[in-house]
């Protein structure tokens, strides 16, 4: 398997385990995947970019999946107005909100590793 392919089938897997563990347990699990992923690949420099797209497209995935056609909009036209928004700022803060998390954990986790990693070798 060619690099790229590998890369490709890690970002599609990290994707999928964000958007399942969201699903059955939390918005928290996604941070968590994020930062087991980085914790495996400490060398990765591109790795919180990718997890914080991951992430997007994980929850994107969750609003597009379950729902009937249209539903979505409707929910967000209605909480949207509510809130004084629209709909528009209301989907771009709830597909922001997991790339954010995901690109802080997977940042927290790799500096962490790297930390640990120089620490072990300095002794």
């Amino acid at each position: 398997m060619t690099a790229r392919k590998f890369l490709f089938a890690e970002f599609a897997a990290a994707t999928a385990a964000m958007a399942t563990a969201t699903w059955f347990v939390a918005w928290w699990a996604v941070p968590i995947v994020a930062a087991a992923w980085a914790a495996l690949r400490p060398g990765d420099r591109t790795l919180p970019l990718m997890a914080a797209v991951a992430g997007t497209f994980s929850w994107l995935i969750l609003l597009l999946l379950p729902s009937s056609p249209g539903a979505v909009a409707r929910v967000a036209d209605v909480a949207g107005a509510a809130m004084g928004t629209g709909s528009g700022p209301l989907l771009a803060l709830t597909l922001a909100f997991p790339a954010l998390l995901a690109a802080s954990a997977a940042s927290l986790a790799k500096a962490f590793v790297s930390r640990r990693a120089s620490v072990s070798r300095a002794s």
